[in-house]
């Protein structure tokens, strides 16, 4: 089972992490949360201390993983928060479970795997030549260059966790996202759904955001001037003023007949 943290109580929440990065990665929003929810992180397969078994993986295995964490820990429902994998995690998980997913956020999350190709030839460098390959130039493509040029303590932590992953595990993840394709499907989520990107992110495009956003029935759409792929970290006040809006509006939206 997928290694998690499980902090605070009240209304569940599940933060589900990006491609390389494991519950740490959302150490601004756990002290932030905690002092009212219940705030639950884990690692995807082969991230952390998650187990790594042999790969490939595909999307529906990293959204089972999810479920039999929620399963695990008696959790009927919670609001979901994903970065990138996370998020497209997410979205799968609300499409395929809605009665799981009370309402959803997604940030920087792909859609559909773009270029294929790319996830596979990085899988098979990083199985043969290591977690370097995944390291190079990843401070630049995850931040935005204001924080990449001087980098606080939490943002360097992240960016040196990803060459202590498990390759294998990476890896494979690498493979869930190349056989990724969600498009047909999105229009099916019925949850509140709120979809935030950065504008200076360099790894996800933002018109995954928007296809997410046309096609979601009611989703709302932010994006974000000047923040990049892993702007949970970058600006965690603004985030958390967005959570909070959202699951705000979520309550009178299901309260409104």
């Amino acid at each position: 089972m997928s290694a998690y943290t499980d902090e605070g109580s009240g209304r569940p929440v599940l933060l589900s992490a990006s491609l390389g990065t494991t519950a740490a990665m959302w150490a601004p929003q756990r002290a932030r949360l905690r002092a009212g929810r219940r705030v639950i992180a884990y690692d995807h397969r082969g991230h952390g201390a998650s187990p790594a078994p042999p790969g490939p993986y595909d999307l529906a295995g990293l959204v089972h993983d999810a479920v039999t964490l929620l399963d695990t820990l008696e959790i009927e429902s919670a609001d979901v928060v994903g970065v990138s994998l996370g998020g497209t995690v997410g979205l799968a998980l609300a499409a395929d479970h809605p009665g799981r997913v009370r309402s959803l956020v997604t940030v920087n999350a792909p859609v559909v795997a773009d270029d294929p190709g790319f996830w596979r030839r990085r899988a098979a460098a990083v199985r043969e030549q290591g977690m370097a390959v995944a390291t190079s130039g990843l401070l630049g493509r995850w931040y935005a260059p204001a924080v990449a040029d001087a980098p606080p303590p939490l943002v360097t932590d992240t960016v040196g966790g990803v060459g202590r992953l498990d390759p294998e595990g990476y890896a494979a993840c690498c493979e869930a996202i190349a056989g990724t394709d969600l498009r047909d499907r999105l229009a099916g989520i019925r949850c509140p759904v709120l979809v935030v990107n950065g504008l200076a992110d360099a790894v996800v495009p933002a018109h995954h955001a928007r296809t997410v956003a046309d096609t979601v029935p009611g989703a709302r759409h932010v994006a974000l001037p000047g923040a990049g792929h892993l702007l949970t970290q970058e600006i965690p006040d603004r985030f958390h003023a967005l959570l909070t809006e959202h699951w705000t509006a979520s309550v009178e939206r299901k309260a409104t007949p």
